[in-house]
């Protein structure tokens, strides 16, 4: 599996499973959201820097994303975690960097059947919580 099919998944797919590693080494999926603006993937933590998986990327623990439906894991984790999986790396996006107003958009977009989740979305602690998902290095 490439990149190019984790690029595909995380724009084609409305719910994805996030996939970070427990302190005691067992992977465990997570279904967020994500946006893809001129071909490169975003994703947001909506709970900000409290949501667990948001800190196990942050620690520096493994990531990856799985290849298929991720909104499998809003009803089974470990349903989720049966999908095939690619390994990436991410690079935290600043608040003020010019392409979260391009990720608001696609958010807005992609997601407009959700209004009041795309608000959670657009908020502070969330946009403050903006990685850049990238090839695994």
């Amino acid at each position: 599996m490439s990149f190019d099919d984790v690029v595909q998944v995380l724009d084609e797919t409305k719910v994805v499973a996030v996939v970070t590693t427990k302190a005691d080494g067992q992977p465990i999926a997570t279904p967020i959201w994500s946006m893809v603006i001129d071909g490169v993937p975003y994703v947001r933590s909506v709970n900000g820097a409290g949501a667990w998986w948001y800190r196990h990327v942050r620690a520096g623990r493994p990531v990856a994303f799985a290849l298929g439906d991720g909104s499998i894991a809003e009803r089974d984790r470990a349903a989720a975690l049966e999908l095939p999986r690619a390994q990436v790396a991410t690079t935290y996006v600043p608040v003020d960097d010019e392409v979260q107003a391009r990720i608001d958009e696609e958010l807005r977009r992609k997601y407009s059947g959700s209004p009041e989740s795309v608000d959670m979305m657009l908020s502070d602690d969330a946009r403050a919580c903006t990685l850049r998902v990238e090839a695994a290095r």
